[in-house]
């Protein structure tokens, strides 16, 4: 047995929000979701096995709703994620938030300062390589020419002592100059860490299990990356987040999950595309 659940979960149980979906699911939009088929196990999960209760005797605040089921088992499948919905089972157990106009809004920030970081982190790498290109180079040609090199770096170093660059006092003052230089940027980055840290604590998050299975962390990397992998290349990439996965093993749990789809050339993803699905009307 399996279920069913629409990534993401686009509202259209009320009635002011019907002609919104139908005038803009083929402009762009329903091409983007995708469709999930779950496995009744992943049903199990716990933060699901409460939207499952339905005893009418239990206080409100502790009472689920079966139809929801799936949006949460998603959840946890695809966690860490957000639930943004006018639904107040989710909003109850405090696994959703309803005001979604703020929470784009962080989400938007936070990616912001993701790019920043990453933008920073490719420019000290090119850097770096342009360093040690340049370094190479100059060791490759001090080793042809050990004559050549020993002079250069002895008439170099005469001139920096006759210019007082190699005194004491002149590092101390050197060190101090670039300190000063470097202290704007170091508090530039801590502000965007503490900010981003601030902002990903403020959002209501479905948080993964301690332990996940191999169906999961298959899952989540290929909601993420954008783009199909080979089972050979989803094992690489969860290697480098710490996760030691065979491929033989990744394509195993794949095939017999219902979440996962194989296009030509043994390229996975997750879920189906939703356009040319029948959108039922209430």
């Amino acid at each position: 047995m399996r279920s069913t659940s629409i990534w993401p979960r686009w509202p259209t149980t009320t009635r002011h929000r019907r002609p919104w979906y139908a005038a803009r699911s083929n402009s762009g939009i329903l091409p983007s979701v995708r469709v999930v088929d779950l496995e009744i196990r992943d049903h199990l999960s716990p933060q699901t096995r409460h939207i499952l209760r339905v005893d009418h005797e239990m206080p409100r605040r502790h009472r689920g709703d079966p139809d929801d089921a799936p949006t949460m088992a998603l959840a946890e499948f695809l966690a860490p994620c957000v639930i943004v919905t006018q639904d107040s089972v989710f909003s109850r157990f405090g696994v959703a938030v309803i005001d979604w106009i703020p929470v784009v809004q962080d989400v938007m920030r936070i990616a912001g300062l993701e790019v920043t970081a990453a933008n920073a982190l490719t420019v000290m790498d090119w850097a770096l390589r342009l360093l040690g290109t340049g370094a190479h180079r100059l060791a490759v040609l001090a080793r042809s020419n050990p004559l050549a090199a020993a002079t250069a770096v002895g008439a170099l170093l005469w001139w920096c002592h006759r210019k007082g660059y190699l005194t004491r006092d002149n590092w101390r003052r050197r060190l101090a100059q670039a300190g000063k230089a470097t202290a704007p940027v170091l508090e530039l980055a801590n502000a965007g860490m503490t900010e981003h840290k601030t902002l990903s604590d403020s959002l209501l998050v479905v948080q993964p299990p301690a332990y996940p299975t191999t169906e999961q962390l298959a899952a989540r990397h290929l909601a993420r990356c954008g783009r199909p992998l080979t089972p050979g290349e989803l094992r690489d990439a969860l290697t480098r987040r710490g996760h030691t996965v065979s491929a033989a093993q990744l394509k195993r749990d794949m095939t017999a999950h219902a979440a996962f789809v194989r296009a030509p050339g043994d390229l996975w993803t997750i879920g189906r595309p939703a356009a040319g699905m029948a959108i039922r009307k209430a």
